[in-house]
Parts: structure tokens; C-alpha cells; sequence
């Protein structure tokens, strides 16, 4: 086997190694392809021709920089997905200057050498700086978009603070045999993981949703709602998912609002 078609066969099951990797982790080239291609379509500077080919160019460019140890791609996509915008900036300023120099060394060797032109990949940097534009873009709307709902979710909080017939809640649980005490602490545990957990969303559902449910004496609404923050509970606490709050705590919270459910259901039937 020659050293050329050894090297080949390599360098291909690198490229397949990683495309599972790829398909696993939802990466795909471009990030974020179809918003791209809605950004190509909105500037009528750029014809379909040309729009056909930065996918191309970009693609082609991925084919071309293949490294076992640093996926561009990949390592994007954990960037954005993180809101790690700096990182994303660098990661692209790296990944013209990784292609920057692939050129420089076409340039160099020439085509025959090399095995690409210095012109097409003169195209591929051409593309590259182009989606950057974009991603840009993308970032600057994330960033309104992060400051909008960081808004959101601090109002919900707030809001978070007062549970709806409190005081119904106790009076009803004193009756039913319990201790003050305890039910005050499932108000208490209640507001928390509402406001922890549930109003990361920007919404407080608890207080946006829940008084219409009851004055409507719509019970399917107040069993879907419940069972959906029931089922959000119960992953955290069988996945050990102390983000919030530690394992214990997240049980207490949830059987505060399995008590509440019972109590809001008894209030609709009667």
C-alpha cells in the first residue's frame, strides 16, 4: 500500500469517525444552516449561484481542515449554545487564520503539491467571512433576546413571592389535620421551586394561569399544568440534578406541590 493511499484511507476515517460524532451531537455545517440561508436570501446583492457556493465553499473548507482533537463545528455550537459569545469570536478569528494559512501554503506548493489552489481556497475564506457576518448578527439578536427574558424571568420571580389562596391552602391543611407549621413550610417550600425552577421559562405560571383555571373550574387544565411540573421535578430528582437546589430540598418542594395540587383540585369539585 502506498504511503499516499494509506495517508487517504486515515484521513478518511477520520471524516467518518467524526460525522458520527456529528450526528450524535446534532452539529451540523453550517451552524445554524437554514437561518444562513434565509440571511443569503435576504440580501439581493447575492445571487443563487453565489449562495450555492459559500454552503459549498464552507463545506468543502470543513472537509478539507479535518483534525481528530478540534472539530470547529462542533466547538461552535457548544460556544452559542453556552452564550459564550467571546469564545465564539475566537473560535472563528482561529478557524480564518487556520484557512488563512492553508492558502499561504497553496500559494507556496502550488495545486500539484498542495492538492487545492490557493484561488479556491481564497474562495473557502471568502464564504467563511461571510457566515462570520451573519453569526454575528445572530449573536447581537441573542444577546436582546437573553437581556428580554433575563427581564422575564426576574418579573416572575417577583411574582413568584405571592402563591395564590395562601392562606386558603393552610387553613385548609390545619383542617384536614396537619400542622400549622407544615403547611407553612409547603407554602414556603412552593414559592421556592417556583421560583427557582419553574420561572426560568420568564413565566410564572402559578399566577399567570392557574386563577383562570380555577374560576373557569377547568380541571384538566389544573391536571396538565400540575402533572407537567410534577414530571419536571421528578426528572431532576432521579437524574441527581442539584442545579437548583440539592436532591432533598427538591423532594420536599415536590411533595408541597402534590399537597397544593390535591388542595386546588378539592376547590374546582367543590
Amino acid at each position: 500500500m502506498s504511503k499516499g493511499y494509506a495517508d487517504y484511507l486515515v484521513a478518511l476515517a477520520r471524516e467518518i469517525d467524526r460525522e458520527f460524532q456529528r450526528d450524535a451531537d446534532g452539529v451540523e455545517v453550517p451552524l445554524l444552516s437554514k437561518e444562513y440561508e434565509e440571511w443569503l436570501k435576504n440580501d439581493e446583492k447575492i445571487s443563487e449561484r453565489s449562495r450555492v457556493n459559500y454552503n459549498q465553499w464552507l463545506k468543502k473548507a470543513d472537509a478539507w481542515v479535518c483534525e481528530s482533537d478540534y472539530d470547529f463545528w462542533t466547538l461552535l455550537k457548544k460556544a452559542w449554545v453556552a452564550a459564550d459569545f467571546e469564545t465564539v469570536r475566537h473560535l472563528c478569528k482561529e478557524y480564518e487564520d487556520k484557512l488563512l494559512s492553508e492558502k499561504a501554503h497553496a500559494e507556496k506548493d502550488g495545486k500539484e503539491v498542495y492538492g487545492e489552489s490557493a484561488k479556491m481556497i481564497g474562495n473557502w475564506i471568502s464564504a467563511f467571512r461571510k457566515y462570520c457576518k451573519f453569526f454575528e448578527e445572530q449573536m447581537q439578536k441573542a444577546v436582546t433576546d437573553k437581556k428580554v427574558l433575563a427581564a422575564m424571568i426576574e418579573g416572575s420571580r417577583l411574582t413568584a413571592d405571592h402563591l395564590f389562596l395562601d392562606i386558603r391552602f393552610v387553613l385548609w391543611g390545619i383542617a384536614k389535620g396537619l400542622a400549622e407549621s407544615t403547611m407553612d413550610s409547603y407554602v414556603s417550600n412552593i414559592k421556592r421551586v417556583n421560583r427557582e425552577v419553574f420561572c426560568k421559562t420568564g413565566h410564572d405560571v402559578l399566577r399567570e394561569y392557574l386563577p383562570g383555571y380555577v374560576k373557569t373550574k377547568n380541571s384538566a387544565k389544573v391536571e396538565e399544568m400540575f402533572s407537567a411540573m410534577d414530571a419536571k421535578l421528578e426528572e431532576r430528582i432521579d437524574n441527581l440534578d442539584e442545579t437548583e437546589m440539592p436532591v432533598d430540598i427538591l423532594e420536599n418542594c415536590r411533595a408541597a406541590l402534590r399537597k397544593y395540587a390535591e388542595f386546588i383540585k378539592s376547590i374546582i369539585h367543590n
